[in-house]
């Protein structure tokens, strides 16, 4: 059976000497909350969801997102831990999400004062095919509970 997924995945990807274009995959925000190792509140913790909307399983070798919090930059962020998403499913992964700029906290705690923070999280997936590297370019926008950075 692996071998048959293998199979699939390598025509799915191959093709003229190139790698395709692959759809159907969405990145969302699922939580985010302050980080416990951070005692200086230098970074958060994100919960993000990946849905791969394809007949045959992705793997994704590193990414690159752009979180905005009710239309604010608040951080971009570069991952290098791989992530794959079996076939018509989702997988989750809990990356950190550094503060560049010293205010950031004290805004996502003036946010937090509000039920829920819309976002829009943008995410460039890089997935490598032998010696291609294909780029998946998704959007995705929701709300978020950002309670837990509510002061004391």
């Amino acid at each position: 059976m692996v071998c048959l997924l293998g199979l699939v995945s390598l025509i799915a990807f191959s093709g003229c000497g190139s790698v395709g274009k692959l759809g159907g995959v969405t990145v969302s925000v699922l939580s985010i909350r302050p980080s416990s190792a951070s005692s200086v509140g230098s970074k958060a913790m994100m919960t993000l969801q990946f849905t791969n909307e394809n007949v045959v399983p992705i793997g994704i070798s590193r990414v690159r997102h752009k979180l905005y919090l009710n239309g604010t930059l608040v951080g971009d962020i570069r991952n290098e831990q791989a992530v794959g998403i079996p076939p018509l499913k989702t997988t989750t992964q809990e990356i950190a999400l550094p503060f560049e700029k010293p205010e950031a906290l004290s805004n996502l705690r003036a946010l937090a004062q509000q039920p829920q923070a819309s976002y829009r999280i943008e995410s460039v997936l890089y997935v490598e095919a032998g010696e291609d590297t294909m780029e998946i370019k998704t959007q995705h926008q929701g709300s978020v509970d950002l309670s837990a950075f509510r002061a004391p």
